[in-house]
């Protein structure tokens, strides 16, 4: 394999032709402020020639499938995953998939589970922090999560927003709201004991984890407190864990099993992610598909110049950490990224 084209990015959406018409139809043309960008399979080709990107992982990202109609959503979701799976099969090696669910619909989302790892081949699933302001905490979720523990599923936690919302403050979404809602999905699984009840799904949260890696300490020091005597949650899920025994301690290193990706570019974030997890467990990714071409590089520039990682630690983290969750993508003949660009 070429060296130079080593990178797995492990963040990397689609917005498929098919998808965007079927949204238009309802008359949602892009996700917050940002109108559905031109993309095709090999506009993504050469857009990973140019970064250096020999396989990415792709999801479908915000404004994802859910707009009150379950029929619709499961549709959609359907379309885009077997759409994905055209991908692996007319560019072998060059791309994987994350199975989109028709979440908040559990019933929906478990038949589409099947359906993407059985018939499709897909790697993983994507799932958005929340629907209509319910968070992965949820008890209406604990069927889905029971099945994806029992499949050892990796699961990749990206934001949204809400069509439906107040959009005066959609200039600071991508900017703020999305880390935030990032941060809430994983307290509310963390104080639901969801992550503590199913260890094998394997997590990777987008853009480093919002504030997790900033926040961490603080976030976990609630566990193990007695229940409050007045009604009160994080979203969706207990305001404090089922068992008391887990406390502070058994909460942080459960947040350190999780997985972060690099699509958060900056020495503060780079620092923040190496003090709390290490290389071992940070996974190269862009946001690709929807972020300009330019924004990918300053990612990219941003981890090289990063002195807190040696060459190793680098391989590790462009390579090496996606490989050990999914072993399929190792190459076994050389592909060139340029052939089908």
């Amino acid at each position: 394999m070429n060296e130079r084209n080593r990178r797995i990015d492990l963040h990397y959406h689609i917005i498929p032709k098919p998808y965007v018409e079927a949204l238009a139809e309802r008359g949602i043309t892009g996700s917050t402020y940002v109108p559905f960008p031109d993309w095709t399979p090999r506009k993504a080709l050469k857009h990973m020639a140019r970064t250096g990107v020999r396989t990415a992982m792709t999801s479908l990202s915000s404004p994802g499938v859910w707009f009150g109609d379950a029929a619709f959503a499961r549709r959609l979701s359907r379309l885009c995953n077997e759409f994905q799976a055209r991908m692996m099969a007319d560019f072998p090696g060059r791309f994987g998939s994350l199975a989109f669910l028709p979440l908040p619909d559990v019933d929906g989302a478990l038949a589409e589970m099947e359906h993407a790892f059985d018939s499709l081949g897909h790697d993983g699933v994507a799932l958005l922090t929340d629907i209509e302001g319910c968070y992965l905490g949820d008890p209406e979720y604990e069927e889905l999560f029971a099945e994806l523990d029992r499949r050892s599923a990796v699961v990749f936690i990206h934001p949204h927003d809400d069509p439906t919302r107040d959009r005066r403050y959609d200039l600071f979404s991508p900017l703020l709201e999305w880390p935030i809602h990032t941060t809430r999905a994983v307290i509310d699984l963390l104080y639901s004991g969801r992550l503590a009840r199913y260890p094998n799904i394997r997590y990777i949260l987008a853009h480093g984890g919002g504030t997790i890696p900033y926040l961490a300490h603080r976030i976990v020091a609630g566990l193990g407190r007695e229940r409050p005597s007045h009604s009160g949650d994080l979203g969706s899920g207990h305001l404090f864990p089922p068992r008391p025994e887990e406390g502070p301690e058994a909460g942080l290193e459960i947040l350190k099993t999780l997985y972060y990706d690099t699509a958060a570019p900056g020495v503060a974030h780079l620092t923040a992610l190496q003090e709390f997890v290490g290389a071992g467990r940070l996974l190269f990714g862009t946001d690709g598909g929807w972020t300009p071409p330019v924004q990918t590089a300053q990612t990219i520039s941003a981890l090289q110049a990063f002195d807190g990682f040696g060459p190793s630690q680098l391989q590790q983290i462009e390579q090496e950490n996606v490989l050990e969750l999914f072993p399929r993508l190792r190459p076994t003949t050389p592909s060139p990224v340029a052939q089908e660009a």
